[in-house]
Protein backbone atom coordinates (compact mmCIF):
# COMPACT_ATOMS: atom_id res chain seq x y z
CA UNK A 1 0.00 0.00 0.00
CA UNK A 2 1.67 3.59 -0.95
CA UNK A 3 0.76 6.64 -2.68
CA UNK A 4 -0.90 10.11 -1.44
CA UNK A 5 -4.23 9.83 1.05
CA UNK A 6 -6.57 12.49 1.58
CA UNK A 7 -6.31 16.07 1.23
CA UNK A 8 -2.73 17.49 1.74
CA UNK A 9 -2.24 19.79 4.77
CA UNK A 10 1.15 18.63 5.40
CA UNK A 11 2.66 15.92 3.88
CA UNK A 12 3.94 12.91 6.59
CA UNK A 13 5.88 10.07 5.61
CA UNK A 14 4.97 6.48 7.16
CA UNK A 15 7.34 4.08 7.37
CA UNK A 16 6.34 0.08 8.67
CA UNK A 17 5.76 -3.22 7.11
CA UNK A 18 2.93 -4.21 9.20
CA UNK A 19 -0.52 -3.47 7.25
CA UNK A 20 -2.34 -3.08 10.65
CA UNK A 21 0.02 -0.16 11.71
CA UNK A 22 -0.25 1.75 8.15
CA UNK A 23 -3.77 1.29 8.22
CA UNK A 24 -4.16 2.63 11.78
CA UNK A 25 -1.78 5.27 11.29
CA UNK A 26 -2.68 6.72 7.18
CA UNK A 27 -6.61 6.88 9.10
CA UNK A 28 -5.66 8.73 12.35
CA UNK A 29 -3.64 11.21 10.14
CA UNK A 30 -5.51 11.17 7.41
CA UNK A 31 -8.68 12.14 9.52
CA UNK A 32 -6.60 15.09 10.52
CA UNK A 33 -5.65 16.47 7.03
CA UNK A 34 -2.25 15.06 6.45
CA UNK A 35 -1.18 14.33 3.52
CA UNK A 36 0.32 11.09 4.65
CA UNK A 37 2.51 8.41 2.26
CA UNK A 38 3.36 5.26 3.36
CA UNK A 39 6.42 3.06 2.60
CA UNK A 40 6.91 -0.67 3.10
CA UNK A 41 10.74 -1.09 3.60
CA UNK A 42 13.30 0.83 4.39
CA UNK A 43 14.60 1.21 0.63
CA UNK A 44 11.08 2.07 -0.37
CA UNK A 45 10.87 5.07 2.19
CA UNK A 46 14.41 6.38 0.76
CA UNK A 47 13.21 6.27 -2.75
CA UNK A 48 10.47 8.44 -1.42
CA UNK A 49 11.96 10.62 0.47
CA UNK A 50 14.49 11.67 -2.36
CA UNK A 51 11.43 13.50 -3.98
CA UNK A 52 12.34 15.92 -1.15
CA UNK A 53 8.74 16.48 0.01
CA UNK A 54 8.66 15.01 3.21
CA UNK A 55 9.31 17.30 6.66
CA UNK A 56 8.17 14.49 8.96
CA UNK A 57 8.43 10.98 8.70
CA UNK A 58 7.69 7.93 11.31
CA UNK A 59 9.52 5.90 11.15
CA UNK A 60 9.30 2.00 12.86
CA UNK A 61 12.77 0.94 14.38
CA UNK A 62 12.45 -2.77 12.72
CA UNK A 63 11.85 -3.19 8.70
CA UNK A 64 11.96 -6.03 6.98
CA UNK A 65 15.43 -5.36 5.24
CA UNK A 66 17.42 -2.13 7.22
CA UNK A 67 16.96 -0.95 11.18
CA UNK A 68 15.03 1.61 11.26
CA UNK A 69 18.17 3.49 12.68
CA UNK A 70 19.60 2.80 9.35
CA UNK A 71 17.23 4.62 7.51
CA UNK A 72 17.28 7.66 10.08
CA UNK A 73 21.04 8.06 9.78
CA UNK A 74 20.63 7.94 5.59
CA UNK A 75 17.74 10.43 5.75
CA UNK A 76 19.24 12.42 8.17
CA UNK A 77 22.65 12.95 5.34
CA UNK A 78 20.01 13.78 2.97
CA UNK A 79 18.25 16.39 4.56
CA UNK A 80 19.47 17.57 8.35
CA UNK A 81 16.26 19.20 9.84
CA UNK A 82 13.87 16.12 8.82
CA UNK A 83 12.13 15.33 11.85
CA UNK A 84 12.01 11.40 12.20
CA UNK A 85 9.41 10.20 14.94
CA UNK A 86 11.05 6.44 16.34
CA UNK A 87 7.56 3.82 16.50
CA UNK A 88 8.56 0.96 18.57
CA UNK A 89 7.30 -1.97 21.08
CA UNK A 90 8.32 -2.14 24.87
CA UNK A 91 10.94 -4.90 23.78
CA UNK A 92 13.27 -2.31 22.03
CA UNK A 93 12.64 0.79 24.26
CA UNK A 94 16.49 0.78 24.81
CA UNK A 95 16.95 0.95 21.51
CA UNK A 96 14.56 3.93 20.79
CA UNK A 97 16.11 5.84 23.16
CA UNK A 98 19.51 5.26 20.84
CA UNK A 99 17.78 6.64 18.19
CA UNK A 100 16.88 9.53 19.90
CA UNK A 101 20.79 10.10 20.71
CA UNK A 102 21.07 9.40 17.17
CA UNK A 103 19.01 12.76 16.04
CA UNK A 104 15.28 11.29 16.23
CA UNK A 105 13.04 13.64 17.31
CA UNK A 106 10.54 12.03 19.22
CA UNK A 107 9.80 8.09 19.77
CA UNK A 108 5.99 6.67 20.50
CA UNK A 109 5.51 2.71 21.50
CA UNK A 110 2.71 0.24 20.27
CA UNK A 111 0.31 0.39 20.73
CA UNK A 112 -0.18 3.49 18.76
CA UNK A 113 -2.25 5.97 21.24
CA UNK A 114 -4.12 8.49 18.93
CA UNK A 115 -3.27 11.84 20.96
CA UNK A 116 0.36 10.51 21.71
CA UNK A 117 0.86 10.39 17.92
CA UNK A 118 -1.35 13.42 16.59
CA UNK A 119 0.60 15.39 19.80
CA UNK A 120 4.00 14.50 18.54
CA UNK A 121 3.34 14.93 14.83
CA UNK A 122 2.14 18.25 15.51
CA UNK A 123 5.46 19.10 17.70
CA UNK A 124 7.57 18.19 15.05
CA UNK A 125 6.27 20.50 12.58
CA UNK A 126 6.57 22.85 14.94
CA UNK A 127 9.88 21.87 15.09
CA UNK A 128 10.84 22.31 11.48
CA UNK A 129 8.96 25.43 11.41
CA UNK A 130 11.41 26.98 13.89
CA UNK A 131 14.51 25.07 12.30
CA UNK A 132 13.51 26.85 9.01
CA UNK A 133 13.01 30.10 10.67
CA UNK A 134 16.51 29.45 12.31
CA UNK A 135 18.25 29.23 8.91
CA UNK A 136 16.20 32.37 7.43
CA UNK A 137 17.58 34.26 10.23
CA UNK A 138 20.95 33.47 9.51
CA UNK A 139 20.22 34.43 5.64
CA UNK A 140 18.78 37.64 6.69
CA UNK A 141 21.74 38.70 9.17
CA UNK A 142 23.85 37.66 5.95
CA UNK A 143 22.28 39.94 3.80
CA UNK A 144 21.85 42.58 6.20
CA UNK A 145 25.36 42.46 6.53
CA UNK A 146 26.06 43.81 2.85
CA UNK A 147 23.26 45.98 3.58
CA UNK A 148 24.48 48.17 6.74
CA UNK A 149 27.18 50.29 5.38
CA UNK A 150 24.52 52.08 3.06
CA UNK A 151 21.34 51.86 5.22
CA UNK A 152 21.79 55.29 6.95
CA UNK A 153 17.90 56.00 8.25
CA UNK A 154 16.28 53.02 6.53
CA UNK A 155 19.34 50.86 9.08
CA UNK A 156 17.34 52.51 11.97
CA UNK A 157 14.10 51.32 11.07
CA UNK A 158 15.55 48.13 10.45
CA UNK A 159 17.12 47.80 13.57
CA UNK A 160 14.08 49.32 15.72
CA UNK A 161 11.84 46.59 14.52
CA UNK A 162 13.54 43.34 14.47
CA UNK A 163 12.92 40.95 16.72
CA UNK A 164 16.50 39.53 16.95
CA UNK A 165 19.25 41.26 18.79
CA UNK A 166 21.27 42.97 16.64
CA UNK A 167 25.14 45.00 18.00
CA UNK A 168 27.50 46.00 15.84
CA UNK A 169 30.85 46.79 17.75
CA UNK A 170 34.61 46.81 17.40
CA UNK A 171 37.39 43.87 18.00
CA UNK A 172 37.84 45.36 20.86
CA UNK A 173 34.34 44.63 22.54
CA UNK A 174 33.44 48.42 22.38
CA UNK A 175 29.67 49.00 21.06
CA UNK A 176 28.72 51.16 17.99
CA UNK A 177 25.01 50.58 17.72
CA UNK A 178 22.66 48.09 18.89
CA UNK A 179 18.55 47.77 18.44
CA UNK A 180 15.70 47.75 21.29
CA UNK A 181 15.57 44.04 20.91
CA UNK A 182 19.59 44.11 21.81
CA UNK A 183 19.25 46.07 24.28
CA UNK A 184 16.10 44.16 25.95
CA UNK A 185 18.55 40.86 26.47
CA UNK A 186 21.17 42.83 27.96
CA UNK A 187 18.79 44.40 30.10
CA UNK A 188 19.49 47.87 29.16
CA UNK A 189 15.97 49.18 29.08
CA UNK A 190 16.35 51.94 30.93
CA UNK A 191 20.29 53.10 30.39
CA UNK A 192 20.63 56.34 28.80
CA UNK A 193 21.58 55.87 25.00
CA UNK A 194 24.50 58.50 25.60
CA UNK A 195 26.14 56.28 27.32
CA UNK A 196 27.79 54.13 24.61
CA UNK A 197 29.63 51.35 26.41
CA UNK A 198 31.63 47.62 25.70
CA UNK A 199 29.64 44.38 26.01
CA UNK A 200 29.07 43.66 29.59
CA UNK A 201 31.46 41.34 31.45
CA UNK A 202 28.65 39.03 32.50
CA UNK A 203 28.26 38.46 28.80
CA UNK A 204 30.68 35.70 28.08
CA UNK A 205 32.10 35.27 24.34
CA UNK A 206 33.56 32.35 23.64
CA UNK A 207 37.48 32.43 23.94
CA UNK A 208 38.80 33.87 20.33
CA UNK A 209 34.94 34.43 19.26
CA UNK A 210 36.31 37.05 17.30
CA UNK A 211 39.17 35.52 16.01
CA UNK A 212 37.55 32.73 14.48
CA UNK A 213 34.52 35.49 12.88
CA UNK A 214 37.65 37.32 10.94
CA UNK A 215 39.02 34.39 9.64
CA UNK A 216 35.55 32.95 8.59
CA UNK A 217 35.53 34.16 5.16
CA UNK A 218 32.33 36.07 5.36
CA UNK A 219 30.87 32.71 7.10
CA UNK A 220 28.78 33.29 10.19
CA UNK A 221 29.60 31.58 13.08
CA UNK A 222 27.89 30.29 15.90
CA UNK A 223 28.01 29.98 19.53
CA UNK A 224 25.38 29.57 22.90
CA UNK A 225 25.98 31.53 25.92
CA UNK A 226 24.46 31.74 29.08
CA UNK A 227 24.79 34.84 31.44
CA UNK A 228 22.58 37.05 34.03
CA UNK A 229 22.35 40.34 32.27
CA UNK A 230 21.55 43.80 34.36
CA UNK A 231 17.97 43.00 35.41
CA UNK A 232 19.29 39.63 36.72
CA UNK A 233 17.42 37.92 33.71
CA UNK A 234 18.53 34.71 33.28
CA UNK A 235 19.33 33.92 29.48
CA UNK A 236 20.21 31.60 27.35
CA UNK A 237 21.60 33.53 24.11
CA UNK A 238 22.08 31.56 20.59
CA UNK A 239 24.85 33.94 19.53
CA UNK A 240 25.51 34.32 15.46
CA UNK A 241 28.95 36.19 14.50
CA UNK A 242 29.83 38.12 11.22
CA UNK A 243 32.87 40.47 10.44
CA UNK A 244 31.85 43.59 8.66
CA UNK A 245 35.08 43.78 6.23
CA UNK A 246 35.48 47.28 6.69
CA UNK A 247 39.29 46.71 5.92
CA UNK A 248 42.27 45.92 8.37
CA UNK A 249 42.00 49.36 10.07
CA UNK A 250 38.97 49.15 11.01
CA UNK A 251 37.50 46.12 12.26
CA UNK A 252 33.68 45.78 13.11
CA UNK A 253 31.30 42.77 13.71
CA UNK A 254 27.68 42.57 13.54
CA UNK A 255 26.46 39.83 16.58
CA UNK A 256 22.60 38.42 15.81
CA UNK A 257 21.29 37.59 19.43
CA UNK A 258 18.15 35.25 19.60
CA UNK A 259 16.95 34.58 22.85
CA UNK A 260 16.93 30.35 23.25
CA UNK A 261 15.76 30.14 26.88
CA UNK A 262 12.59 28.50 26.81
CA UNK A 263 14.04 26.07 23.76
CA UNK A 264 16.51 25.18 26.53
CA UNK A 265 13.87 24.89 29.34
CA UNK A 266 12.23 22.68 26.93
CA UNK A 267 15.06 20.74 26.27
CA UNK A 268 16.20 20.55 29.70
CA UNK A 269 12.61 19.02 30.17
CA UNK A 270 13.11 16.33 27.82
CA UNK A 271 16.21 15.48 29.23
CA UNK A 272 14.46 14.20 32.40
CA UNK A 273 11.89 12.35 31.17
CA UNK A 274 14.48 10.31 29.52
CA UNK A 275 16.02 10.09 32.64
CA UNK A 276 13.02 8.37 34.31
CA UNK A 277 11.91 6.70 31.15
CA UNK A 278 15.61 5.11 31.22
CA UNK A 279 15.68 4.32 34.85
CA UNK A 280 12.50 4.76 37.04
CA UNK A 281 10.09 3.35 34.85
CA UNK A 282 12.58 0.30 33.78
CA UNK A 283 12.83 -0.62 37.27
CA UNK A 284 9.19 -1.63 37.74
CA UNK A 285 8.44 -3.22 34.35
CA UNK A 286 11.37 -5.39 34.72
CA UNK A 287 10.35 -6.27 38.45
CA UNK A 288 7.04 -6.96 36.67
CA UNK A 289 8.27 -8.94 33.94
CA UNK A 290 10.50 -11.10 36.05
CA UNK A 291 7.55 -11.90 38.43
CA UNK A 292 5.36 -12.88 35.44
CA UNK A 293 7.20 -14.93 34.02
CA UNK A 294 8.11 -16.75 37.16
CA UNK A 295 4.67 -17.23 37.37
CA UNK A 296 4.13 -18.59 33.79
CA UNK A 297 6.91 -20.95 34.53
CA UNK A 298 5.58 -21.91 38.45
CA UNK A 299 5.23 -25.19 38.78
CA UNK A 300 4.12 -25.18 42.57
CA UNK A 301 0.54 -25.06 42.98
CA UNK A 302 0.80 -22.90 45.97
CA UNK A 303 -2.03 -19.97 45.96
CA UNK A 304 0.26 -18.20 48.50
CA UNK A 305 3.21 -17.98 46.10
CA UNK A 306 0.67 -17.05 43.50
CA UNK A 307 -0.92 -14.16 45.77
CA UNK A 308 2.15 -12.96 46.28
CA UNK A 309 4.03 -12.70 43.11
CA UNK A 310 0.81 -10.93 42.09
CA UNK A 311 0.62 -8.44 44.87
CA UNK A 312 4.11 -7.60 43.94
CA UNK A 313 3.06 -6.85 40.63
CA UNK A 314 0.30 -4.62 41.37
CA UNK A 315 2.35 -2.99 43.72
CA UNK A 316 4.90 -2.09 40.80
CA UNK A 317 1.68 -1.30 38.54
CA UNK A 318 0.80 1.14 41.42
CA UNK A 319 4.06 2.79 41.62
CA UNK A 320 4.36 3.01 37.71
CA UNK A 321 1.04 4.99 37.66
CA UNK A 322 1.95 7.11 40.53
CA UNK A 323 4.76 8.14 38.60
CA UNK A 324 3.75 8.77 35.57
CA UNK A 325 1.06 10.94 37.30
CA UNK A 326 3.35 13.26 38.80
CA UNK A 327 5.23 13.33 36.04
CA UNK A 328 2.47 14.83 34.02
CA UNK A 329 1.55 16.72 36.72
CA UNK A 330 4.89 18.48 36.86
CA UNK A 331 5.07 19.15 33.57
CA UNK A 332 1.43 20.68 33.82
CA UNK A 333 2.87 23.49 36.33
CA UNK A 334 6.21 23.94 34.90
CA UNK A 335 4.67 24.89 31.36
CA UNK A 336 1.67 26.90 33.36
CA UNK A 337 -0.59 24.95 32.56
CA UNK A 338 -2.21 23.65 35.71
CA UNK A 339 -5.46 26.33 36.75
CA UNK A 340 -6.55 25.73 40.22
CA UNK A 341 -10.37 25.58 40.48
CA UNK A 342 -10.92 27.40 43.96
CA UNK A 343 -13.55 27.14 46.66
CA UNK A 344 -13.88 27.96 50.53
CA UNK A 345 -12.03 24.74 52.03
CA UNK A 346 -13.26 24.23 55.55
CA UNK A 347 -9.36 22.67 56.60
CA UNK A 348 -10.78 20.63 59.35
CA UNK A 349 -12.99 18.42 56.40
CA UNK A 350 -10.14 18.04 54.34
CA UNK A 351 -7.96 16.83 56.74
CA UNK A 352 -10.16 14.30 58.27
CA UNK A 353 -10.78 13.25 54.71
CA UNK A 354 -6.89 12.83 53.85
CA UNK A 355 -6.29 10.84 56.87
CA UNK A 356 -8.94 8.68 56.36
CA UNK A 357 -7.68 7.96 52.75
CA UNK A 358 -4.71 6.96 54.22
CA UNK A 359 -5.15 4.66 57.05
CA UNK A 360 -5.14 1.73 55.02
CA UNK A 361 -1.66 2.67 54.24
CA UNK A 362 -0.47 3.54 57.99
CA UNK A 363 -2.54 0.64 58.85
CA UNK A 364 0.12 -1.56 56.87
CA UNK A 365 3.20 -0.07 58.59
CA UNK A 366 1.62 0.21 61.67
CA UNK A 367 1.82 3.72 61.72
CA UNK A 368 -1.26 5.67 63.57
CA UNK A 369 -2.31 8.87 62.13
CA UNK A 370 -3.46 11.73 64.10
CA UNK A 371 -5.33 14.96 64.07
CA UNK A 372 -5.27 17.98 66.54
CA UNK A 373 -7.42 21.36 65.77
CA UNK A 374 -6.28 24.23 67.57
CA UNK A 375 -8.78 26.97 67.82
CA UNK A 376 -12.03 26.98 66.09
CA UNK A 377 -12.53 24.88 63.16
CA UNK A 378 -14.82 27.21 61.49
CA UNK A 379 -12.66 30.23 61.26
CA UNK A 380 -9.85 27.82 59.67
CA UNK A 381 -11.22 27.97 55.75
CA UNK A 382 -9.74 29.37 52.80
CA UNK A 383 -9.68 29.49 48.97
CA UNK A 384 -8.12 26.16 47.39
CA UNK A 385 -8.45 23.75 44.95
CA UNK A 386 -10.14 20.78 47.12
CA UNK A 387 -8.21 17.84 44.00
CA UNK A 388 -4.70 19.64 44.46
CA UNK A 389 -4.80 20.13 47.79
CA UNK A 390 -5.78 16.47 48.74
CA UNK A 391 -2.60 15.63 46.31
CA UNK A 392 -0.95 17.79 48.62
CA UNK A 393 -2.20 15.84 51.48
CA UNK A 394 -1.53 12.38 50.12
CA UNK A 395 2.25 13.33 49.15
CA UNK A 396 2.96 14.27 52.71
CA UNK A 397 1.18 11.51 54.03
CA UNK A 398 2.86 8.91 52.31
CA UNK A 399 6.35 10.66 53.14
CA UNK A 400 5.62 10.91 56.54
CA UNK A 401 4.39 6.99 57.11
CA UNK A 402 7.14 5.98 54.71
CA UNK A 403 9.61 7.39 56.69
CA UNK A 404 7.84 6.84 60.12
CA UNK A 405 8.85 3.00 62.27
CA UNK A 406 6.94 0.44 62.53
CA UNK A 407 4.51 1.62 66.06
CA UNK A 408 5.41 4.90 65.59
CA UNK A 409 2.61 8.03 64.85
CA UNK A 410 1.99 10.65 62.32
CA UNK A 411 0.59 13.51 63.90
CA UNK A 412 -1.27 16.71 62.33
CA UNK A 413 -1.54 20.14 63.75
CA UNK A 414 -4.30 22.78 62.21
CA UNK A 415 -4.25 26.10 63.78
CA UNK A 416 -4.63 30.26 62.46
CA UNK A 417 -1.50 32.28 62.59
CA UNK A 418 -1.57 36.08 61.72
CA UNK A 419 -3.85 35.65 58.71
CA UNK A 420 -2.90 32.00 57.48
CA UNK A 421 -4.20 28.80 57.82
CA UNK A 422 -1.20 26.47 59.53
CA UNK A 423 -1.01 22.65 58.79
CA UNK A 424 1.83 20.79 60.47
CA UNK A 425 2.61 17.25 59.86
CA UNK A 426 5.33 15.58 62.14
CA UNK A 427 6.51 12.17 61.62
CA UNK A 428 8.71 10.32 63.87
CA UNK A 429 11.51 9.07 61.28
CA UNK A 430 15.07 9.52 61.35
CA UNK A 431 15.16 13.74 60.34
CA UNK A 432 16.56 15.35 57.71
CA UNK A 433 20.18 16.83 58.18
CA UNK A 434 20.08 20.65 57.57
CA UNK A 435 22.01 20.44 54.64
CA UNK A 436 19.56 18.44 53.17
CA UNK A 437 16.19 21.07 53.87
CA UNK A 438 16.04 23.16 51.31
CA UNK A 439 17.07 20.52 48.47
CA UNK A 440 14.65 18.25 49.19
CA UNK A 441 11.71 20.08 47.68
CA UNK A 442 13.67 19.81 44.17
CA UNK A 443 13.05 17.82 41.83
CA UNK A 444 14.29 14.12 41.62
CA UNK A 445 16.02 14.55 45.10
CA UNK A 446 16.05 12.32 47.64
CA UNK A 447 17.61 12.26 50.95
CA UNK A 448 20.33 9.78 51.50
CA UNK A 449 18.15 6.19 51.78
CA UNK A 450 18.87 3.51 54.72
CA UNK A 451 16.34 0.77 53.36
CA UNK A 452 15.13 -0.72 50.36
CA UNK A 453 11.60 0.31 51.59
CA UNK A 454 12.50 3.90 51.97
CA UNK A 455 13.90 3.93 48.00
CA UNK A 456 10.49 3.89 46.03
CA UNK A 457 9.68 7.57 45.64
CA UNK A 458 10.09 9.21 41.97
CA UNK A 459 11.94 12.24 44.00
CA UNK A 460 8.96 14.26 42.38
CA UNK A 461 6.46 13.99 45.00
CA UNK A 462 7.47 16.85 47.20
CA UNK A 463 8.85 19.24 44.13
CA UNK A 464 4.88 18.66 42.63
CA UNK A 465 3.74 20.22 46.54
CA UNK A 466 5.50 23.19 46.55
CA UNK A 467 4.77 23.85 43.26
CA UNK A 468 0.71 23.65 44.15
CA UNK A 469 1.26 25.24 47.69
CA UNK A 470 2.90 28.02 45.49
CA UNK A 471 0.23 28.46 43.42
CA UNK A 472 -2.12 28.77 46.28
CA UNK A 473 -0.35 31.40 47.51
CA UNK A 474 1.20 29.83 50.71
CA UNK A 475 4.75 28.26 51.31
CA UNK A 476 5.85 24.99 52.83
CA UNK A 477 9.19 24.07 55.14
CA UNK A 478 10.46 21.42 56.88
CA UNK A 479 11.60 21.12 60.33
CA UNK A 480 13.59 18.71 62.71
CA UNK A 481 11.01 18.02 65.38
CA UNK A 482 12.24 19.33 69.22
CA UNK A 483 9.93 16.99 71.71
CA UNK A 484 11.74 13.89 70.10
CA UNK A 485 13.17 12.14 66.96
CA UNK A 486 11.31 13.25 63.63
CA UNK A 487 10.32 15.93 60.80
CA UNK A 488 7.71 18.05 60.58
CA UNK A 489 6.68 19.47 56.97
CA UNK A 490 5.15 23.19 58.26
CA UNK A 491 2.48 24.46 55.54
CA UNK A 492 1.47 28.00 55.50
CA UNK A 493 -1.89 28.99 53.19
CA UNK A 494 -3.93 32.43 53.43
CA UNK A 495 -7.11 32.92 54.75
CA UNK A 496 -10.04 34.46 52.63
CA UNK A 497 -12.65 33.96 53.94
CA UNK A 498 -14.12 33.23 57.99
CA UNK A 499 -16.80 30.78 57.05
CA UNK A 500 -18.74 28.51 54.39
CA UNK A 501 -22.54 29.08 53.85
Amino acid sequence: MSGPVGVSREPVLIVDDEKFFQELLVKILGQEGYDVTVARSGQEALKAFHGGRFRVVVLDLVLPDLMGTDVLTRLKEMDQDVAVIMVTAYASLESAIEALQAGAYDYIRKPIVREDLLRSVERAFERQRLTVENKILIQQLKMRLEEVKSLGREKEEIFRILDEGLVVLENNGKIIDLNPKAEQLLGWQDRPASEGGFLPPEFPLPEGFFEAVSGSARQPIRATVSFQNSRSENKVIDLVGLSMDLGPDSPRYLLGLRDITEIKALERRREEFLTIITHDLRTPLTSMKGFIELLMNEKDDSDQTVKDYLRIIDSESDRMIALISDLLDLDRIDSDKLKLDLSPIVLSEMLTYGIKSMEGIGRQKDVVLRLSIRGESDALVFMGDKKRFLQILINLYSNAIRFSPRGGAVDTIASLDNGHVVVEIQDEGPGVPAEERERIFDKYHQVGQTSPERAIGSGLGLAIVRKIVELHGGNIRIENREDKQGSRFIMELPVSVKGVD
